[in-house]
């Protein structure tokens, strides 16, 4: 059992940080379903830290390095080596870290990659009975469409004919859902 590894993703942020964002996330999930414990700095860093201010940079490279000493391997995913990831990669091999290359079929076989979409109804604070937010559900699961199109035609009609002043329809793209195989379901 690998759960008690803790695993430092290394992948790509700079560059085409959205689709990069979510193939971290993607590997996270991934380690996760091999029963490890993963950690990407890159995801968490960049929420208070500018990547394009060098010295927000350097500081927050210098913080993985730390956190990477209490890591137990370094996965090296996709196929792509940035700047940052060869820094860490030399960092792990000085302190003896292990290093596994993960490409990404791997991480992308690992759990379906179709996004999915739904709507979000959302009410108001002003509602008698208080803000809330939840998918919109038929027979007691979020009722998902295909394309962000459909979703947001679907909110479209329901903002125009269940209108209410106090609830909002949006579409919104749904998180991945890993099948751990148990009968039990994590959603992310």
């Amino acid at each position: 059992m690998n759960e008690n590894k803790l695993v430092y993703i290394c992948s790509p942020y700079a560059g085409d940080v959205q689709n990069n964002v979510e193939f971290a996330k993607a590997a996270c999930r991934y380690a996760m379903k091999q029963n490890y414990t993963p950690v990407a700095v890159h995801l968490l860093y960049p929420q208070f830290l500018d990547d394009n201010d060098p010295v927000q940079r350097a500081t927050g490279l210098s913080m993985g390095h730390r956190v990477l000493e209490a890591c137990d391997e370094l996965w090296l995913c996709g196929s792509r080596i940035s700047t940052g990831m060869a820094m860490e990669l030399k960092e792990a091999q000085k302190l003896g870290i292990s290093v596994r290359e993960i490409s990404a079929e791997q991480i992308q076989g690992g759990i379906s990659m179709n996004k999915k979409y739904g709507v979000w109804a959302m009410r108001s604070a002003g509602s008698v009975c208080g803000a809330a937010q939840s998918w919109c559900k038929h027979g007691g699961k979020p009722i998902e469409f295909d394309t962000m199109e459909q979703a947001e035609s679907y909110a479209k009609q329901l903002n125009e004919s269940c209108y209410s002043p106090n609830v909002n329809y949006a579409a919104k793209e749904m998180e991945p859902e890993l099948n751990q195989g148990s009968g039990f379901s994590i959603r992310m």
